[in-house]
């Protein structure tokens, strides 16, 4: 009896072995295109197969193929054999095929206005229907299950199970496959449909990290469909290291960064008025060639700085919180060179994020042999971020409005230089947990509070946060919790944003006593005409935004 095989793969891993081991068994290989070329080059014996060339425009030698995939039946050694006249024409009994699921929104183009499909369609086709018929095909969609197919093979014994958890995975291809085909239609500019009735996007398990969370937990990385974003390739090599914890951190880390980068570096504007009414539009300094750097752990931000260079960068990041970098991810907009590595590598860092590394800074770098270099040049174009809840999936789009409006509430307006540094705030704002309030001084963080239950405990917050950085910059050591009494408290900050409505309180007194000049907040609360009132008399601008930027 002729045993056959149907191979045409687009994932070429340990192909070349299966079919050396396919051809020693006696199986005859049928094929085309890619796939045929890889072997014939091995100089392994191949059929042309005519249904599964690109170039074939007749659907009946598909179907042709398909009906002979379904009428094959698996014999048993002792089984009579089938008489029918095209028996052994029906003998393919693996059927090894693979495509790569995909999202590519220009597939809607004029090229594809008569035919959406691409040129493997018909590969969904053939597995769906030779799932129909597992009982009698062996469906292999993925390289790592040809080593067991072999061995099964080998001693002529395929059990059931093996079969049927073969079938189980061609379907989930399939699926993927599908699913992204429909997300690239529908997510298309011309749709625009991003909260699709299923929502399906055909996320790939890439790898197995070391652990999750804690280390009871299990953890893989799933790869978006035809991205790397901060962590694709890295992964690759490293991910015995990486845990759930500091994937995430990497990750979080280098979106902000492009964020900030984004949206700084061209000239923004916004629609603003004066507290008298009087319409302008307020300008924001591009900046282009400015490098931004930032410091998170845990999903955290420990510091952040935009600077003219590298290292000056740093060393304002690193400056806010030195005392705790362990374990913490450091992510810059440019090239980590050797002035900075040098600086750098003091720090025990658990991952350095940036474009890349020149040479003498990878050599600097790597004395720290606990510390991941990542470098990142892309981030995922996927505009939905999801969590899940019990019982489904919640989904919305990415927060990426910084403004739609300015209200300038005070008598003065900010100067330009605050102007620039109110957007850096609230760019750090929008990214933090909420409820967050940042407080600057000359484009650095001297203060940042964190997921707290109110705007109220924000400002709290970052009003001891400022103080006790102050205390570490003056080289005052003491205790953690209490403020020390010799600290100066008149110059702290200058800057303060939070990313929901401050109320007047106590608290924005001593910021405003402590150096504060100019606010950015959503507004929005019964105290605010007292505010206004309290910074026109201590010469603070203040500005609404009317929109708030929650995160958790």
């Amino acid at each position: 009896m002729t045993k056959r095989a149907v191979i045409h793969v687009e994932n070429t891993e340990n192909l070349v072995e299966f079919a050396e081991f396919l051809v020693s068994e006696g199986w005859i290989i049928l094929s085309a295109n890619k796939t045929e070329e890889i072997l014939k080059k091995q100089k392994l014996p191949v059929t042309r197969e005519n249904s599964l060339s690109e170039n074939n425009m007749v659907k009946a030698d598909t179907y042709k193929l398909i009906r002979r995939l379904m009428m094959t039946k698996y014999h048993e050694e002792d089984e009579p054999y089938i008489s029918h006249p095209d028996a052994e024409d029906n003998n393919i009994f693996i059927v090894c095929m693979n495509m790569l699921p995909s999202i590519n929104t220009s597939i809607v183009s004029k090229q594809f206005d008569n035919q959406l499909y691409p040129k493997n369609f018909f590969v969904t086709t053939t597995l769906r229907c030779a799932f129909a018929n597992y009982e009698n095909l062996l469906i292999l969609t993925d390289p790592n299950d040809y080593k067991e197919a072999m061995i099964q093979l080998r001693t002529g014994n395929i059990s059931k199970d093996f079969r049927t958890y073969l079938a189980a995975k061609a379907l989930n291809l399939v699926s993927a496959f599908d699913a992204g085909l429909s997300a690239s239609i529908l997510q298309s500019s011309k749709y625009n449909e991003l909260f699709m009735n299923y929502m399906m996007l055909p996320f790939k398990r890439e790898l197995q990290l070391h652990y999750g969370m804690n280390a009871q937990q299990e953890a893989y990385f799933y790869k978006s469909p035809s991205e790397e974003g901060s962590v694709g390739n890295f992964l690759k090599y490293q991910a015995k290291d990486l845990t759930y914890t500091l994937v995430n951190d990497i990750s979080y880390a280098w979106r902000q960064i492009n964020t900030l980068f984004a949206l700084l570096k061209d000239q923004l504007t916004v629609k603003s008025t004066n507290s008298d009414g009087y319409e302008f539009t307020t300008q924001f300094t591009p900046l282009t060639g400015t490098v931004f750097s930032l410091a998170v752990k845990f999903g955290t931000i420990l510091g952040a700085s935009h600077a003219t260079n590298v290292l000056d960068s740093f060393k304002a990041t690193f400056t806010y919180d030195a005392v705790t970098t362990t374990d913490t991810v450091f992510a810059c907009s440019s090239v980590i060179n050797t002035e900075a590595a040098e600086e750098i590598v003091k720090g025990n860092f658990a991952a350095i994020v940036a474009p890349s590394f020149t040479t003498e800074a990878k050599q600097i770098l790597s004395q720290n042999k606990k510390t991941k270099l990542v470098p990142s040049a892309k981030v995922t174009n996927i505009n939905l971020e999801a969590r899940f809840i019990n019982g489904g999936l919640l989904v919305q789009t990415q927060d990426n409005t910084l403004f739609n409006q300015w209200k300038v509430r005070t008598k003065n307006r900010p100067s330009q230089i605050q102007t620039d540094e109110l957007v850096f705030g609230m760019l750090l704002a929008m990214g933090a947990r909420s409820y967050s309030a940042v407080l600057l001084k000359q484009n650095s963080i001297c203060g940042i509070s964190q997921g707290c239950t109110s705007e109220k405990r924000a400002i709290d917050g970052v009003l001891y946060e400022a103080i006790k950085f102050s205390e570490r910059a003056s080289g005052i050591v003491g205790d953690q919790s209490e403020i020390s009494k010799e600290i100066d408290t008149s110059n702290i900050g200058e800057i303060l944003v939070c990313d929901g409505a401050i109320p007047f309180c106590e608290t924005t007194k001593k910021l405003i006593d402590s150096g504060v000049k100019a606010i950015l907040q959503t507004g929005g609360t019964a105290s605010d005409e007292e505010f206004i009132d309290y910074c026109n008399e201590h010469g603070v601008v203040m500005v609404f935004t009317g929109m708030t930027h929650l995160s958790f």
